[in-house]
């Protein structure tokens, strides 16, 4: 916790935790919260969750830990709805097509619910390479090879 002392942050989103078990846990020194999920215990992968900053801890509606791939958390920030932030950790393409498919597809029933803004972070384990020419949400300083498969299942998720 003394690291984070270093940086200016409201919300931390988690990945690859491994925790045992779900907690929910506050600092005693800053005030600031750790929700964390388990992980999948068979495969020792997994487990999302959040650092909440106690400046912005009282506006938090409620976190969701909804596998150990994905969790939720909704803010108040003074709107009809609220600020959806979804944190995940996508498989990896070894897990195969229909495990993919089988994540993206509960990623947008999550984003289905109401929210002035919905965010979307965490590790989508894609593999970048040059940007195109028709990709909005690269930079132009990527590396490595483009992994299709998850570049059409992102953008389709995107456009929800």
């Amino acid at each position: 916790m003394n690291q984070l002392s270093r940086f200016k942050y409201d919300i931390i989103g988690l990945c690859e935790a491994r925790a045992k078990v779900e907690s929910r846990t506050k600092w005693l020194q800053t005030g600031d919260e750790l929700v964390i999920g388990e992980e999948n215990g068979q495969q020792r992968v997994g487990g999302v969750g959040f650092i909440i900053n106690s400046r912005i801890s009282n506006r938090v509606i409620e976190v969701q830990i909804h596998s150990h791939r994905i969790a939720t958390l909704k803010l108040d920030i003074g709107r009809k709805t609220p600020l959806l932030i979804i944190q995940i950790y996508a498989p990896r393409k070894e897990y195969g097509i229909d495990e993919i498919e089988k994540f993206y597809s509960v990623v947008e029933t999550h984003l289905d619910q109401p929210a002035y803004q919905k965010i979307v972070i965490g590790d989508f384990n894609a593999q970048l390479g040059p940007k195109d020419t028709n990709q909005r949400y690269l930079d132009k300083f990527t590396s490595g090879t483009w992994d299709k498969m998850k570049s059409e299942n992102y953008q389709q998720t995107l456009a929800t």
